[in-house]
Parts: structure tokens; C-alpha cells; sequence
């Protein structure tokens, strides 16, 4: 099982060693000749936990990359869907306009064509007129001339009858040329209306072309931000697909340092050797009373005393801006106020996952995002914040079961989603007397899982 496990490991490697951080040292054989060692050789034989933790952090480096540049793509891809919306909005928006003005410039032309055929039938009615009068015209010449006429009017049987004939001819006469220039001007009215038409169905057509044009372009732009929403979702599949192939390499790695007794596959070592508990859950004694929540154990020490990891983990809160010594009462802390400088560290024991904080540090020697083998040391007890002597104040969750590489999928808060002070009390996961309470996440009590040094 065990060189199934280096081989699994060997070809862990080969996979990796693009990632950077492998250090190489001689190593003087019998012959005289040197060998180099790799980082992955001296944590696999040698058991180096520095060569292991150098892996383990180029990893978590790699994994920490690939998250971030997740999320900025994802970001990118937010505003890329959202530009296509707005654009696909805007469009929408100049449909209605697009159809009122295709339905102004149908209207204008169907009375374009109306006017036509007005015009077109008053012209018949002259050209009927014009027919009409020059045939008369040419009857009357035919058989008047000026002797006809003077015979039709000379025929006359009297004085009134005269009259009436001469008036009759010119009656119909100047009829003829009534009714010919009232065509002509309602031919002229039409005409006149039908080239005011023309001109406003001409700034119609422009205006509908324009409009038409503009929303084909804010088409066009909605469709590039759709594409780039697919190019960027292209990318989030290669880099989520590089991501899984890292939490995989940080599985396999896991479990090679687990059978190669690197990292123990149970339990929790003493946090602070050499420490005694002056405070433990879940509050100050005498003040119980008084609403002074205290979620941790104080394990008293030496300043300078070394801190060590109880179990192997990723640091995902790190700070030592406090000064120490600090005072009772002072607020400094970069997450939890008062608690000085501070670690968080979430680990895995026998397939559950824990988060631990501790507090009132004097300085800090890991940072974010850092993997920290089970013993190794990632700080030094101090008095800083809210604080009256040097001491670890260490604060103990269950976040459910699973691996280290299924909590490097989830992003805690500075609680763990518990809360603080009564809110934290209230999510125990046992009562008092030992009893099981309620499941993740929730407070524990450090002091029945880490061993006291």
C-alpha cells in the first residue's frame, strides 16, 4: 500500500513540477559522485517536514491563483451579461418606436396613393371636359361658323328669344370653363398635398432608417457581450477544471504524508507544551452572571512560548499588527476586536474538519492561505489586546465531515457562522453534560479534544 502510495506520489509529481519550489541539495555517495534531491525526494524519504510544507504550500499558492482568478472572471462574465441585457433592453425599448414609425410611414404612403388616384380622376375629368368642348367646337364649325350662328341667332321669333339663345351659348360656354377650373384646382390642391406628404414621408423614411440602424447596432453590441460571456465561460471551465486538478494533487498529497507518518492520520497534539488553563468555556469565572461570554480556553505561557498546530491545515486568517503587551480593554484585533494578534487555522482529523482561532498572540509566523503540518510551530504566545497576561486564548469548531481539500471550497467568516458571545453558547455542540446538542457548524470545547502540554 505504501509504494502504491509513492508511486501515486511520483506521478504527483511529474503532474506538478511545473509549480515551482522544488530545492535540490547534494548528496555525497560512495562513489564520490552527488545526487540531487527534489523537495518531493526529501519529504517522501528523508520525511522533511519543510520540503513536505514547501509542496503543500505551492499548492495551496496554486489553488489560492486559481480561485482569484476565478472570481475576477466570474466578475468579468457578471458585467459582460450585464452590458448584453442592457443593450438587448435598449433595443427592446426602440422596437415599439421602430413599429410606430413603419406604421406612420405605411399610413402616409397609402394616402400618398389616395391623392394619386384623386388627382388621376380629376385629370380624367378635364381631359373628359376638353374632349367634350373641343367636339363641340368642332360640330360648330362644322355647321355654324359665324353665318350658322348668326342664322341660329337671326332665327330668333322675337327680341326675348333672341336673347335667350345668345345667353344660352355663352351659359354653356362659361360652364365648361367653371367646370374646367374647378377641376384644375382641386388637381392643384391635390397635387400641393401630395408633395407635403411626400416631404414628411421622406423625414419618416430617414427617421425609421435611423432607428432601424440604431437598434441593429445595439443588437450587434448585445451579441459581442453575449460571446464574450461564452469566451469567459471557456476560461472559467479551463481554470475551474486546473483548480479540481490541484484539490485532487492536494488530496493525493495528503495522503501520502498521512502513510508516510508526516501528517497523523488521528488526533491532536498540545497546542502550547508547557502551558496551564487559567479560563475555559464558556465564561469568565465568577462573572457568569454578568454576560461575559468566554468561547475558548486560556492556556497560559511564557512570552515567547511556541504555539504548534494540533493538527496539519490551511491558514485562512493571519495578522500580528497588535503591539504586545496589550491591555484589558484595548480593541485592537484585525477580525475579532480585543483579540490581539491572531491565527485561523482550518484542519482535518480523521475525516472531519475543524476550525481553530487563536488569540492574544505575540507575533504570528504563518500567513494566508499558508498549509502547516499536525506540530509545527505558527506563533508565539503573547498579551496582546484584550488581554492581562501572556497566555493562548484558542477557540475550537466543527465544520462537518469531510477532507481539507472539501474546506478549501468553502470560504469561512471570522465566527465559522456561529456568532459570538449567548448566539455562540447557543450553537454548542454539546450541552454542558456531554449530550449531543446539534451538528455543523458549531463551538466546542477545546479542552476535551486538545491534549494540555
Amino acid at each position: 500500500m505504501k509504494n502504491s502510495l509513492i508511486k501515486i506520489f511520483l506521478v504527483l509529481f511529474i503532474l506538478l513540477s511545473g509549480i515551482g519550489g522544488v530545492n535540490v541539495y547534494a548528496d555525497e555517495t560512495d562513489t564520490g559522485t552527488t545526487t540531487e534531491k527534489t523537495d518531493y525526494e526529501k519529504c517522501i524519504e528523508d520525511k522533511d517536514k519543510n520540503a513536505c510544507r514547501a509542496i503543500s504550500n505551492n499548492i495551496s499558492t496554486s489553488i489560492k491563483n486559481l480561485e482569484d482568478q476565478i472570481a475576477a472572471a466570474e466578475q468579468d462574465q457578471e458585467a459582460a451579461f450585464a452590458l448584453a441585457a442592457e443593450y438587448a433592453a435598449q433595443a427592446d425599448d426602440l422596437q415599439a418606436e421602430v413599429d410606430s414609425l413603419k406604421i406612420q410611414v405605411e399610413d402616409l404612403k397609402n394616402k400618398i396613393t389616395n391623392l394619386e388616384e384623386q388627382i388621376a380622376a380629376n385629370e380624367e375629368k378635364v381631359a373628359a371636359l376638353n374632349n367634350r368642348v373641343k367636339n363641340r367646337m368642332v360640330e360648330s364649325q362644322k355647321t355654324m361658323h359665324f353665318n350658322g350662328y348668326l342664322e341660329f341667332i337671326l332665327g330668333s321669333k322675337s327680341f326675348s328669344d333672341m336673347l335667350q339663345r345668345i345667353y344660352g351659348v355663352t351659359a354653356i360656354t362659361s360652364k365648361d370653363r367653371q367646370d374646367r377650373d374647378e377641376y384644375m384646382g382641386i388637381i392643384e390642391q391635390l397635387s400641393a398635398d401630395k408633395a407635403e406628404l411626400e416631404v414628411a414621408k421622406a423625414d419618416l423614411d430617414v427617421a425609421y432608417e435611423e432607428i432601424v440602424a440604431k437598434q441593429a447596432e445595439l443588437i450587434v453590441m448585445q451579441e459581442y457581450y453575449e460571446d464574450q460571456a461564452a469566451n469567459i465561460q471557456m476560461t472559467l471551465d479551463a481554470l475551474t477544471e486546473e483548480r479540481d486538478q490541484y484539490y485532487e494533487s492536494f488530496s493525493n498529497l495528503r495522503d501520502v504524508l498521512k502513510s508516510i507518518g508526516v501528517v497523523s492520520n488521528a488526533g491532536f497534539v498540545t497546542p502550547v507544551p508547557g502551558s496551564w488553563i487559567v479560563e475555559t468555556v464558556w465564561n469568565y469565572s465568577p462573572d457568569f452572571q454578568n454576560g461575559k461570554w468566554h468561547l475558548g480556553v486560556d492556556y497560559a505561557a511564557s512570552r515567547g512560548t511556541p504555539i504548534h498546530a494540533p493538527a496539519g491545515g490551511i491558514v485562512i486568517r493571519a495578522d500580528d499588527s497588535c503591539a504586545d503587551p496589550g491591555y484589558l480593554g484595548s480593541y485592537c484585533g484585525a477580525w475579532i476586536s480585543g483579540g490581539g494578534n491572531q491565527v485561523y487555522l482550518v484542519c482535518e482529523v480523521d475525516g472531519k474538519i475543524y476550525g481553530l482561532i487563536f488569540f492574544h498572540l505575540n507575533s504570528v509566523s504563518v500567513s494566508y492561505g499558508e498549509f502547516v503540518m499536525q506540530d509545527e510551530i505558527i506563533g508565539y504566545v503573547g498579551s496582546s489586546g484584550s488581554s492581562t497576561g501572556p497566555h493562548c486564548h484558542i477557540e475550537m469548531y466543527y465544520l462537518g465531515s469531510g477532507t481539507l481539500s472539501d474546506a478549501l471550497l468553502q470560504s469561512w467568516n471570522v465566527t465559522f457562522s456561529v456568532g459570538r458571545g449567548a448566539t455562540a453558547y447557543g450553537n454548542r455542540c454539546y450541552y454542558d453534560d456531554g449530550t449531543y446538542r446539534q451538528g455543523a457548524p458549531c463551538i466546542l470545547n477545546p479542552e476535551w479534544y486538545l491534549p494540555q502540554g
